[in-house]
């Protein structure tokens, strides 16, 4: 009879509602954290590049490229690098790190659905490690996307989370704190980068390109690097850093080749952020029409508030169009037209043999495999004038030219755009692929260029 009322007390006490929990309730385990990672996890990309890279078995001789990578006999092997990237437009623009599609031959993304895209290298700027890429929307599929938010307002000690994917698993969350702002990290060869966040939040190879939130889900950086000898002292690119540098990474009137006239710039207000007009041209359709101070409040009826709003769009309308811009002036709201003009294409294939001495020619994939190159697209050197500056850097036949500042390049065309402001005596920074190597170096224009 005992061992019965024992067993009825310990039945009686396992049904007694657990104090400060209401009957038939549970208490929410949806945190600040959590609700931060469900804004902004379906923005998050797995980036997944092919890449080739060399093994050396052997070596003799040296020149300008084998100081970088010593040892001319190489067998290409492909590999498969992993990164992240979070989407900052609904029209499939996305950002991520430099570092993370350099010398890519392919490059895959993941939308956290688990579906699969090809993506494009629009453009790429090493000097602050950040790279805007470019997939298709699937027909009839919106894609979800995350605004840059600001970070000029960032709090040692406030909560921050990253998203990305740590040597290879997906769409993986850590959470820390910023241990500092501002930071400067230096690396060989005197590239510094400078402005970054310092925060605690764990985060490892295939984080790099993944965006850092904080507690509202809001993009405040861009996730870049580690210290590999330490624990938890990571960095990211401020998103601040990030809106300064993308009207150039998306510079609608280059690669468009179009004629606006108006540079548009993001600031931070206390009312949020907001786009207005920094720079109008003389002798362009912008004059007359736009002032600088003018504040964009919508584009073709659909309102911006951020700088993709605006480039992005800009960049997908492309040539001939028509910007109609509703602004702000002085207070008063005016609406503008500003017809957008295409721009006479420069002879890429003359710019390059009168500034560099160099004769190039388009890559097909026939003529890859004909030749046997490492790369079916860019542009290979297929003559130098004696002692000119492709042949004083140590360019040489069958090289080939991807990259030419920010942009990569394919076409002549291309090549055009971007070597038409290019001064006498000024150097360009150029990606070259020679065999299984791929490296970047400056080649400078001649002092006065040849006719």
């Amino acid at each position: 009879m005992r061992t019965f009322w024992a067993a009825l007390s310990v039945a009686a006490i396992a049904f007694v509602p657990m104090p400060g929990r209401a009957r038939g309730q549970e208490v929410s385990r949806v945190t600040p954290i959590v609700r931060a990672v469900r804004k902004a996890r379906p923005a998050v990309v797995n980036i997944s590049t092919e890449k080739l890279v060399t093994t050396r078995w052997g070596a003799f001789g040296r020149d300008i490229f084998e100081d970088i990578f010593p040892s001319p006999f190489r067998r290409k092997v492909p590999v498969q690098s992993l990164g992240s990237g979070v989407l900052v437009h609904p029209e499939g623009f996305l950002v991520t790190n430099a570092h993370v599609i350099r010398r890519a031959q392919k490059i895959t993304v993941t939308l956290a659905d688990k579906s699969r895209l090809p993506a494009k290298i629009i453009s790429a700027d090493p000097t602050h490690d950040l790279a805007v890429l470019k997939i298709e929307p699937p027909k009839g599929k919106e894609l979800a996307y995350l605004p840059p938010g600001r970070s000029d307002d960032l709090m040692v000690g406030e909560t921050v989370v990253a998203i990305g994917n740590p040597l290879g698993f997906s769409h993986s969350v850590t959470s820390g704190i910023i241990s500092a702002v501002d930071r400067t990290l230096e690396f060989e060869g005197g590239v510094k980068y400078g402005g970054l966040i310092q925060t605690d939040t764990p985060i490892n190879s295939g984080n790099s390109g993944g965006p850092l939130l904080n507690i509202r889900g809001e993009l405040i950086g861009i996730n870049t690097a580690i210290r590999a000898d330490a624990q938890n002292i990571g960095f990211a690119i401020s998103v601040d850093a990030l809106t300064k540098e993308l009207p150039d990474l998306l510079d609608f009137e280059r690669l468009n080749r179009a004629v606006f006239g108006a540079r548009v710039l993001q600031r931070n207000t206390e009312s949020g952020p907001e786009l207005y007009v920094a720079e109008v041209r003389a002798g362009t359709p912008a004059e007359g029409k736009l002032r600088p101070g003018d504040r964009v409040v919508a584009l073709n009826g659909k309102p911006v508030r951020h700088i993709p709003d605006f480039t992005c769009a800009m960049l997908s309308a492309g040539v001939p169009a028509t910007a109609k811009l509703q602004c702000l002036r002085d207070g008063k709201a005016i609406s503008v037209a500003v017809p957008v003009q295409p721009k006479p294409r420069p002879d890429g294939r003359r710019l390059a043999q009168r500034l560099f001495g160099v004769a190039l020619r388009k890559i097909t994939p026939q003529l890859a495999r004909t030749l046997r190159l490492p790369m079916d697209s860019g542009l290979m050197v297929a003559g130098l004038d004696a002692d000119g500056p492709g042949d004083r850097i140590g360019l040489r036949l069958k090289d080939i030219i991807f990259q030419v500042g920010q942009l990569y390049v394919t076409d002549l065309d291309a090549l055009g755009t971007v070597l038409e402001d290019v001064r006498p005596g000024q150097k360009v920074r150029i990606g070259v692929a020679r065999g299984s190597v791929a490296v970047w170096v400056l080649l400078p224009a001649r002092p006065e260029p040849a006719d």
